[in-house]
């Protein structure tokens, strides 16, 4: 993983929450199509035959983004991961920044670090953060 992918972290947690909420969307959508479904009087095939069609592919539309989701999440452990091989104090820098999400002056004053020792900290970690991902490739 390099520094790209851990900047991109918080946003893909995000993105990856309202994808879930997304899909419970769907799974509502499924549900009430179901009902509707069930109670059709059995002369109307063709309306029969046009709701089963639109839950099969909202139910395809489901699996799809579950497994994007999946391999996101495999992405997320594979970043940890690394960030956890990171020495101290880089990798609490890095994890306050890109994990948790906080500014660069935050994180300075929770570790009561001047702005411009944050910054070369803050560099010196994403660097050791790379040279794990170079000896792993």
């Amino acid at each position: 993983m390099n520094r790209k992918e851990l900047k991109d972290y918080k946003y893909n947690q995000e993105w990856i929450k309202g994808c879930l909420e997304y899909i419970e969307e769907y799974r509502s959508t499924i549900n009430k199509l179901t009902t509707v479904l069930s109670d059709l009087p059995k002369g109307s095939r063709a309306v029969y035959d046009n709701e089963a069609e639109k839950i099969a592919k909202l139910q395809d539309n489901v699996k799809d983004l579950l497994l994007y989701i999946n391999e996101e999440q495999e992405k997320q452990k594979l970043i940890l991961a690394q960030l956890n091989k990171v020495e101290q104090p880089y990798k609490v820098i890095l994890e306050k920044i890109y994990i948790c999400g906080k500014s660069i002056v935050t994180v300075a004053s929770e570790m009561n670090y001047e702005y411009k020792y944050m910054c070369k900290q803050h560099r010196i970690a994403l660097n050791k953060f790379d040279e794990l991902d170079d000896k792993r490739g």
